[in-house]
Order: structure tokens, then sequence, then C-alpha cells
């Protein structure tokens, strides 16, 4: 939506973001750092270039994506004491990996807000966040059998949980599927992490760390989740081993 508060704001036509805005802002700067890199906020030229390869049934040249990635060096923008300053480019912001959980999570407060509700759950395609008294059980898709018998079943109390990975969503040029999960370190779509799933506190960080656990190799993924509060994870390696850490 052009006229949304995102898209004033990355083009300059708005100069001061909202609270909602620099509060997304903030967290994904976070992870930005946390993750060396991992995870950005501004790929979505990066992505953009993957749909157009997929258009043209044409990969793109091994210069270009080094550019594109160059390019995701830095932040493009700087938050400090509630201020968020733009330092270059905005353009490339899309926030696709950290605002969904944000919205689930807003989405969870506003109902359970309402005098008499006494439990809430939130599914949004791939990120789920869930209060109340009651214990939910949840099945994590197992890759190598889309839409069969679960992976494991888990039991989600008060708290969420988000699922990245290339079976539903990619690329396809020619006879190969290139996942959806682009690292931005190199311009590449994520190669033997067939499924990742986090759960957390709140669906803003399942989300990211969902993107951080699946972009990262497994022991630098594992300890970044490992030491985020009450937060653990599940993934299938390229070897089909199924993996865990945290607080799952």
């Amino acid at each position: 939506d052009p006229d949304s508060e995102l898209c004033r704001w990355r083009s300059g036509r708005v100069e001061e973001a909202s609270v909602e805005l620099t509060e997304v802002l903030e967290a994904a700067q976070h992870w930005w750092a946390v993750s060396g890199g991992a995870f950005h906020p501004g790929a979505a030229q990066l992505r953009a270039r993957w749909l157009r390869a997929e258009a043209e049934q044409r990969l793109p040249a091994a210069t270009e994506l080094d550019v594109l990635a160059e390019r995701l060096r830095e932040l493009p923008y700087h938050c400090a004491a509630g201020i968020v300053v733009r330092t270059g480019d905005c353009s490339g912001l899309d926030l696709n990996a950290i605002a969904k959980g944000y919205i689930v999570d807003r989405g969870v407060a506003a109902a359970g807000a309402v005098a008499g509700v006494v439990d809430v759950l939130v599914n949004a395609g791939g990120d789920l966040r869930h209060i109340g008294d009651q214990s939910l059980r949840v099945g994590v898709e197992d890759p190598r059998q889309p839409g069969g018998a679960p992976l494991q079943v888990v039991e989600v109390g008060e708290g969420a949980l988000a699922t990245s990975g290339p079976v539903h969503r990619g690329f396809r040029v020619g006879r190969h599927w290139y996942g959806h999960v682009l690292d931005p370190r190199t311009g590449r779509p994520v190669a033997g992490r067939p499924s990742t799933t986090v759960r957390a506190p709140d669906a803003m960080t399942a989300d990211a760390l969902a993107t951080v656990a699946g972009v990262l190799d497994w022991p630098t993924a594992a300890a970044i989740v490992s030491a985020s509060p009450a937060a653990g994870c599940l993934v299938v390696d390229e070897s089909d081993e199924v993996l865990t850490c945290g607080a799952w």
C-alpha cells in the first residue's frame, strides 16, 4: 500500500516513525546485529531479483548477486532512544521477516483485552501465538511429508511458534526449486535447511529467530536461540537429521 506508513517513511514522505513502526525497526536492528547480518530487513531488492529470475527462467549472475549482497552489508537506518534516523536508501525495507509476528502479537493483545475473553489463538500461516490457561497441541509439519503426519507435536501454553522453510514458498527456475529464504550476506537462497521452527514468548521474536536460525549454520544458530530467553528451536537439516536446542 503506497499510502501505508512504512511506504511513506521509507520514501522520505514522513520523517518521524510512529511508536509501532519504531518498535519493529528497533527489533529488526537488534536481530540484524545479533545475527551478524544473517537477518536483514532490507532484502526487498534481493527478493525482487529472484522473482525476476523465476519470471525470466534465468538465474542471476554471480557478480550481480555479489553486488546486491554488498549493498546489504549495513542497515540504511539507525535506532537509538526511540528515535529512527534514515542513514541510507530505505526503499528496500520490507520487514517481512518480522512484521507478521508483530501483527500477530498485536492481534492477540487486542483480543485478550476484551472483557470476558479467557483464551486467544492467532494463527497467521506459520506464525502462531496463544494466551490463556489452556494448553494447545500443535503439530509441526514434516518437510519430507508435507500435509502428512507431523514431525513433532508440541504443547504450547502462553507463547508463540514460527516456522520457516522452502517447502511451500520459493522460486522455480528451470527444473530447480530454490527456497524463499535468502541469505543477505551472499544473495543466494539458503540450502540444506528444509525446516526451521522456533518457539518463543512472543510471535515477533519467534518470527525473527526462525529466519535467523534458518540462515545460519546450526552451531551458530543454536547458540543465538539458546541465549534468547525462553526460546527453543527444532530444525531438519540437509541429511534429514532432526536437531533441537534451547527451551524446545
